[in-house]
């Protein structure tokens, strides 16, 4: 391996030589830092392309390959890499019992049929993608290249993003009394379709933690709190059961199902929402407070009924609070059949009691969700859903009037649930290339070959590098230069 490198070094010695002698001739460090990572990317690259040609010969001289594939012809490979592009050639082989083309040294280094870019850089760009445009990400991976916004897209939705839940061992199981499942909703505008789609977001957690000071950001004074044993799913789940199901399977893979007391399911009162309650065993449904706020505010032209109505809610009487809502019916529409009489325009007054009329059915019909304040006041702590759904959806999706096609919705919905559940990409793409079996007789070539490649590239005793003759020639160079500069 050490002649590869050193050959390859001896080939590009010119591009470090250019950058010492600019800093000798008096320019700044910078010179020959660039100049030694262009070195770096170069040597990157010739060694990548040397070692496949090594691996590729090792697969055409093995003799027991010759019995099973017979080879037909070279095909160049281009491969985008952290270096840079990549080009090597290889050879394809005619399979003599399928008669299918095979590469087998595609299939050694775990490259996929049409794979243009490494799963490294694929896994940047991704994560990348997440955070930013598709246009933006392929230009901040790899240095000097630029990978376009449909490359980026097809790679994020070639992949399945969902969180691969696993049943943890009964001892590492979560002990809960109380679990809090929070669901909400963005709207996301969708492409060659009137108003938004909606992508859903349930948030799972067993208690708020406040942050301690070092760890709150300095610039912002108030309290910090977070979610602890926090997990998040997304998508477009356009069945509630599969939503619903996914979510009480995690429940039962991750806690101990005999100490939970009580699950709450807490949302805007959606009847997807409330169906939670049927699937979750021990659950209740509690109204989001924000949502309760919001049609509460539909009283602001009437600061005493406002009032009022708090009051009944806050005191949770539901015969007041529909009372109030009956009262407040009534004065609006006396105020409409005075105007009409008058001659005056009533589209104003018909919108607000049409907004009043649609207060009082939802606070009737999600009474109960508003009653569970006070019968687990103890053990609620208040739903916070709308802050997970701007910072896991909006954020992305649905800011700057950004439109996305239906498919783009549901993947980049779980794609961020996947990276707020910590989720590793790189791994990820791994498990989805392996993931299918790999004929018998092609593993048994791989491993007889990855085990020749290693013996031959690093030999028996491991990887011998003469440092001091290598510190030697870099000194006789830069003496070199120093003294024709001096000359």
């Amino acid at each position: 391996m050490y002649l590869i490198i050193q050959k390859i070094c001896e080939k590009n010695n010119k591009i470090l030589k250019e950058g010492v002698k600019k800093v000798l001739n008096g320019e700044d460090i910078s010179s020959l830092t660039g100049a030694i990572k262009e070195f770096t990317d170069v040597l990157g690259k010739e060694l990548l392309a040397e070692i496949v040609a090594q691996i590729e010969n090792l697969v055409f001289e093995d003799s027991k390959r010759k019995n099973q594939y017979e080879s037909i012809r070279f095909a160049e490979k281009s491969l985008i890499t952290k270096n840079g592009k990549v080009k090597f050639e290889r050879r394809y082989y005619k399979d003599n019992e399928t008669g299918e083309n095979v590469c087998l040294t595609d299939r050694i280094l775990g490259l996929e049929k049409g794979e243009r870019i490494d799963k490294r850089v694929k896994s940047e760009i991704i994560q990348k993608a997440s955070e930013q445009s598709y246009n933006k990400s392929g230009k901040l991976v790899v240095p000097e290249m630029e990978i376009s916004a449909t490359t980026v897209m097809r790679n994020v939705r070639k992949n399945e993003w969902k969180m691969e839940i696993k049943e943890r061992k009964e001892e590492e199981k979560i002990k809960a009394k109380n679990i809090f499942i929070q669901v909400d909703e963005d709207h996301v505008k969708q492409r060659n379709k009137k108003g938004c789609t909606i992508s859903k977001i349930v948030t799972i957690y067993t208690r708020k933690r406040t942050l301690t000071k070092p760890e709150r950001i300095p610039e912002v004074k108030q309290v910090r709190k977070e979610l602890v044993d926090k997990f998040t799913f997304s998508g477009l789940y356009k069945d509630t059961q599969e939503m619903w199901e996914d979510v009480a399977y995690y429940i039962d893979c991750t806690y101990k199902k005999d100490e939970i007391e009580k699950v709450f399911v807490m949302g805007d009162g959606a009847s997807y929402i409330k169906a939670g309650t049927e699937w979750i065993e021990k659950s209740v449904f509690v109204l989001d407070k924000f949502h309760l706020e919001k049609y509460i505010n539909h009283l602001n032209y009437d600061g005493y009924l406002k009032v009022k109505l708090k009051e009944a809610i806050e005191q949770f009487n539901p015969i007041s609070t529909e009372n109030i809502m009956n009262e407040a019916i009534k004065k609006v529409e006396k105020e409409i059949k005075e105007d009409k009489e008058l001659g005056r325009d009533i589209k104003r007054l018909e919108r607000r009691l049409k907004k009043i009329k649609d207060t009082k059915t939802y606070l009737m019909n999600q009474w109960d969700g508003i009653e569970a304040y006070d019968k687990y006041k103890d053990k609620i702590t208040g739903c916070c859903q709308e802050g997970q759904v701007h910072h896991t959806l909006s954020e992305r999706m649905s800011t700057d009037a950004k439109v996305w096609s239906e498919n783009g919705i549901d993947e980049m919905s779980q794609l961020r649930a996947f990276t707020q559940n910590k989720g590793d990409i790189y791994k990820k793409i791994i498990d989805i290339s392996t993931k299918a079996k790999r004929e018998e007789k092609i593993q048994e070539i791989e491993k007889r070959i990855r085990k020749k490649a290693n013996k031959k590239l690093f030999g028996t005793t491991g990887v011998k590098i003469p440092v001091s003759k290598a510190r030697d020639e870099l000194y006789d160079e830069l003496k070199n230069i120093w003294y024709q500069k001096a000359i």
